[in-house]
């Protein structure tokens, strides 16, 4: 097994979100690319990672591998890792994993693989209300400034745009619309609005660095539903449940 992705960042990243929310993962290596899902440790949220063989820049498989990481080291390997160095996962015992980065100079690194369970996930079949595609440095800046004063961060939308605001005392609103730049699409069933934590969103907001836009689905006391595409093909969506009460 050997695959090279070309901008290391992507996967930095990546794991970055991915060691907020839990503490051990697989990345599937299969025929045609790679998956991860996980389920963070309350089981509020979800995390899906899928980038096709296309989005390598090398892609060797023989026969699939998951690859299992304590999500807290591999982020400290991966840490040094900069935007014009490559990275790549190779094996020839499924037991160790090596990882080097690429760049002005070789970093290697050598894994232990170790078992992980995959998350038993029914398939979600979801009718969301509002489907709209935010500017991502526009919509991270919004959940920063609310996060920053409520545990809490209510989702509305009507024709006009998608405004985020508070549930606390100190009251702060965010609107994104059209007429601003900082939505290009819209589609929506009715006028609606949700809550959902504001932690569980700042833990990745990181995520926004893998795409220019972000799409976002929510409905009334449905999950909200963030799609971060990258150019090379591959894709993060993140689920997150709404607050209840």
């Amino acid at each position: 097994m050997r695959a090279v992705y070309e901008d290391s960042s992507h996967i930095k990243s990546i794991l970055i979100a991915l060691a907020r929310l839990v503490d051990e993962a697989s990345i599937k290596f299969g025929k045609e690319g790679i998956e991860l899902v996980a389920m963070d440790r309350a089981h509020i949220s979800l995390i899906k990672l899928k980038i096709p063989k296309e989005g390598f820049k090398e892609y060797e498989i023989e026969e699939e591998i998951n690859f299992g990481f304590n999500t807290q080291f591999l982020m400290k390997v991966i840490s040094s890792a900069r935007r014009n160095e490559t990275i790549e996962f190779s094996a020839e015992d499924p037991s160790i994993v090596f990882i080097r980065i690429v760049g002005s100079i070789m970093k290697e690194f050598k894994i232990n693989n170790i078992d992980i369970s995959q998350p038993d996930i029914p398939e979600l079949n979801l009718q969301f209300d509002v489907n709209a595609l935010v500017n991502s440095s526009a919509f991270k800046k919004a959940v920063d400034q609310i996060s920053s004063v409520s545990d809490e961060i209510d989702f509305s939308a009507d024709e006009n745009g998608i405004k985020l605001s508070t549930k606390s005392e100190t009251n702060v609103e965010v609107e994104l619309t059209k007429d601003m730049g900082a939505v290009s699409e819209l589609e929506l069933t009715k006028p609606t609005s949700s809550t959902y934590s504001s932690e569980y969103l700042s833990d990745i907001l990181v995520l926004t660095n893998l795409s220019g836009n972000t799409r976002l689905f929510f409905g009334e006391q449905k999950p909200l539903q963030l799609q971060f595409d990258m150019e090379n093909g591959g894709n993060v969506v993140y689920l997150l449940a709404p607050q209840m009460g």
